[in-house]
């Protein structure tokens, strides 16, 4: 049996093999439909001089055919004025959204079968995807009539489409030729990275004071909120003298108030090891962690600083911050790069930040496999008080991410208290 299916596969790859790759350019207009029907109707012409005059009938039914169906196509896409926009000009990866195609039809008959390519066309690769996208359509336009249609769209990955000019195109009645032609009125859409839910409170404390803050936490100045024993490094005027004389140990006054510090959030897009569709997937899910971190810092009132690839954008706060960080997000190429600088040395003219630090290293840089990304959260130093901190997490990509990272930040969390 196994030597009938080797026996076959020798078949079928010799059947399939390109024996002429050059004269290609000289046939390739035969995968076309229309080109098989050229040479019925040449065929019909020989037999009707040659051998019976009902070849001259077939002959022109099948011009009849190829009249229509070349010329339909032909006219429908150069009489029909059209105007592509986004309805909402900003959405999300795997949001609905809708595309408003406006229609001017000049032609007494209506058009049938008109179609819009390319709008989307950098989330489809040969080379990684089993079937490329699906374009958007129209059933019918009526005759001398303008109007307007809603064409629903799901984009896959980020980006900003369409990156190239998207095409009208037109195959009916018979489907043996497109006629295609570039649209001139199309407005982009931008595409942000998909955000996961999460349920973290992000509560990472620092020394900036701040009107609104994560609660109380110690520091040299602020509100009195308690005692303790004197600790090496204490300023003198903080010493309760009282309590020092009565306890006969120095004690010193706990003073703090609502703190937050600025966040800086690293992210590393140098491809993994594995083949193109996984690690575009890898990718594509470490921007979507980011973009996560980011509208959760901005929802809790937190300044942040945003570096790609030790490339830091500038910083603005808010949600004026956040758009720039997506837009920024945005932009990454679907393939990540090749190079991505350090993103472990620190200028030593910045001020220490907590760091969150998304990748797809290990220890040492070392390759990650393609179903883990890794997120590390790194406090500064205080000083003699608390040496620096980090806590990381291997994200599982085909576990519910967004609990991962909730237990990440809950632990984090739990040592900002302890310390």
């Amino acid at each position: 049996m196994n030597h009938l299916f080797q026996g076959i596969s020798r078949i079928n790859s010799v059947a399939n093999h390109d024996f002429c790759p050059w004269a290609n350019r000289y046939v390739y207009w035969l995968k076309e439909p229309v080109g098989w029907f050229l040479i019925a109707t040449l065929a019909s012409l020989l037999v009707g001089a040659f051998l019976s005059p009902i070849g001259w009938s077939v002959a022109a039914g099948l011009a009849a055919i190829l009249a229509l169906g070349l010329g339909f196509p032909w006219l429908a896409v150069r009489t029909a004025n059209c105007q592509l926009a986004p309805v909402n000009h900003e959405v999300h990866e795997r949001d609905g959204g809708e595309l408003s195609l406006t229609v001017r039809n000049r032609l007494p008959i209506p058009i049938l079968g008109l179609t819009v390519e390319g709008y989307l066309s950098q989330a489809f690769d040969p080379a990684i995807d089993d079937q490329p996208i699906p374009d958007v359509g129209l059933s019918q336009v009526p005759a001398f009539s303008q109007a307007t249609y809603r064409l629903a769209i799901r984009p896959e990955y980020r980006g900003k489409y369409p990156i190239e000019r998207p095409k009208i195109a037109c195959s009916f009645p018979f489907g043996i030729w497109t006629a295609r032609r570039e649209l001139t009125d199309v407005q982009p859409v931008t595409v942000w990275p998909m955000l996961l839910p999460s349920n973290s409170d992000l509560e990472i404390v620092g020394k900036q004071l701040a009107e609104t803050g994560n609660g109380d936490r110690a520091s040299s100045h602020g509100d009195f909120i308690g005692v303790r024993d004197f600790r090496q490094g204490d300023s003198l005027r903080s010493i309760h003298w009282a309590q020092s004389a009565r306890l006969d140990n120095l004690i010193v006054c706990e003073r703090g108030g609502p703190q937050k510090q600025t966040l800086r959030f690293d992210l590393c897009t140098k491809p993994c090891q594995g083949s193109v569709r996984e690690a575009r997937e890898n990718l594509a899910w470490r921007v979507r962690i980011m973009a996560t971190l980011v509208d959760l810092a901005v929802s809790r009132h937190m300044p942040f600083q945003l570096s790609i690839d030790g490339q830091a954008i500038q910083q603005v706060a808010g949600a004026q911050g956040r758009k720039a960080a997506w837009d920024r997000l945005t932009m990454i190429p679907l393939d990540g790069s090749p190079e991505c600088h350090s993103i472990g040395t620190e200028n030593v003219t910045t001020p220490m930040m907590t760091r969150i630090v998304v990748s797809a290293h290990g220890s040492s840089h070392s390759q990650m496999p393609s179903h883990l990304v890794r997120v590390e959260l790194k406090h500064p130093s205080a000083g003699v008080r608390r040496a620096a901190q980090s806590r990381w997490c291997d994200i599982d990509l085909d576990q519910d991410i967004a609990s991962q990272l909730t237990h990440l930040f809950m632990e984090a969390t739990r040592e900002a208290y302890a310390a």
